[in-house]
């Protein structure tokens, strides 16, 4: 463990077990993987699972040990965002050590939509976005041998801070820009399936939703909503935009749904977001 530089290296299943409940109810994580190159099988190997919250700290979970197994559930579930630079190349590494992921979020994919840079790789974006300069030496040592050094081991938890630092100011960026929903859909890898319709419908309303002005009624309740929303971000250590935009908050009180079902026809709110607030939702709406 490392407080200074915030990170635990957890090679216990009982402490990882423990460890990762903390990451159980965040709408966002980074993470990102070291791996190494087995010359017997021909094929990579996962060294290492890094995965950082928007606050405490990150959790840097040795693959050589029966850890990693506890992070399966959390890795599998879908109304988890995990923010990756590169996702693909995470995503196949924690595939072929026996993992399903359902909540990638390339970075990478969300950088080239973004910006004009002349390389989007992590270190030039992370600079662009946030003025961090990174060592990316360390991306080429022997992530096989142990122990590993502290330095590796810092190294290792600083890529998925700053993963999720990125998509922070990507997200940022792309919401003041009306385009963040839009973008999010492009950048998720195995998102959950929905059919063409339902794709094409949801395209179609955000594009040409109109909502009538609220009555005096519904613009006090809209403070009580934009309060909830406050507080839902404050708790998660989000931005208030990434719990829902101003015109999700309005579509529900304009329409009043009663249940998650119908939850689902309402302005930004898909599958994951539903799973993760739509109760919360449902119970503040009956309160106004």
């Amino acid at each position: 463990m490392s407080e200074d530089l915030g990170y635990r290296y957890l090679v216990d299943p009982l402490e990882a077990r423990e460890a990762l409940r903390s990451f159980e109810r965040q709408p966002i994580i980074g993470l990102d993987t070291e791996t190494y190159f087995d010359f017997e099988t021909r094929q990579y190997r996962l060294s290492l699972l890094q995965i950082a919250a928007p606050s405490g700290e990150a959790l840097v979970i040795d693959a050589f040990s029966a850890g990693i197994d506890e992070a399966r559930t959390l890795i599998a579930d879908a109304s988890v965002l995990m923010a990756a630079h590169n996702a693909r190349y995470d995503e196949g590494a924690l595939r072929a050590a026996g993992f399903e992921s359902a909540g990638f979020v390339d970075t990478l994919r969300l950088a080239r939509r973004a910006l004009a840079l002349p390389s989007f790789s992590l270190a030039s974006v992370a600079a662009h976005l946030c003025g961090v300069t990174m060592d990316k030496s360390f991306q080429q040592s022997d992530w096989r041998r142990r122990p590993l050094s502290r330095e590796q081991l810092h190294y290792a938890a600083l890529d998925a801070r700053i993963a999720l630092r990125v998509y922070e100011e990507l997200a940022s960026r792309l919401a003041g820009a009306g385009r963040w929903e839009a973008e999010l859909a492009r950048a998720r890898l195995n998102a959950p399936a929905a059919s063409a319709s339902d794709a094409s419908a949801r395209k179609k309303m955000g594009a040409t939703l109109q909502l009538r002005p609220l009555t005096p009624e519904e613009t006090r309740a809209l403070k009580r909503l934009r309060e909830w929303r406050r507080r839902t971000a404050h708790d998660a250590g989000l931005p208030a935009y990434m719990i829902c935009p101003d015109k999700t908050l309005e579509h529900l009180l304009i329409t009043r749904p009663g249940s998650l079902d119908q939850l689902s026809v309402i302005y930004g709110l898909g599958p994951a977001k539903i799973a993760r607030y739509g109760n919360a939702i449902l119970d503040c709406l009956k309160a106004l």
